[in-house]
């Protein structure tokens, strides 16, 4: 009576193994090697064929989008720069886009009264800085 059962599960369990295995190997069959963009027509034209040759400038350039740190950089535009201005005796850092629009980016804890006579004029017309790291230094030379 055991002897049935056992034999039973022992081929139940070789009949799902084989089913297992033949279901692998048709998905690995099935299974896409390259990319669906990247797959190319593979058979060779025959004399009768004509195969289809298409101009490279039929295809538009792929535009990569910005990274989100050159998003983030509003120093990528050649025409863009910073203003330090003094107004109302405040000395005030402004970002210039290419528009030429200044945008008010931060008051600074400088102190106009304690300027020299020199610096002041300096600040009055405004002082047109073109990189971030410049920026840092000329407001790390007048703030200490």
């Amino acid at each position: 009576m055991f002897e049935t059962k056992r034999r039973k599960n022992y081929m139940t369990f070789i009949y799902s193994s084989i089913i297992v295995v033949l279901c692998l190997l048709i998905a690995a069959i099935a299974w896409p090697t390259e990319p669906a963009a990247k797959q190319v027509n593979k058979t060779s034209p025959t004399d009768d064929d004509t195969v289809d040759q298409r101009d490279v400038s039929d295809f538009e350039p792929i535009e990569e989008e910005p990274s989100p740190d050159e998003k983030n950089n509003i120093l990528n535009e050649d025409a863009t720069y910073y203003l330090v201005k003094s107004i109302d005796g405040q000395i005030k850092v402004f970002f210039v886009n290419e528009d030429g629009e200044p945008l008010e980016l931060e008051t600074t804890d400088i102190v106009y009264e304690l300027l020299s006579t020199a610096d002041q004029k300096l600040f009055d017309e405004g002082c047109k800085v073109e990189s971030q790291e410049e920026l840092a230094v000329l407001l790390q030379d007048f703030e200490s």
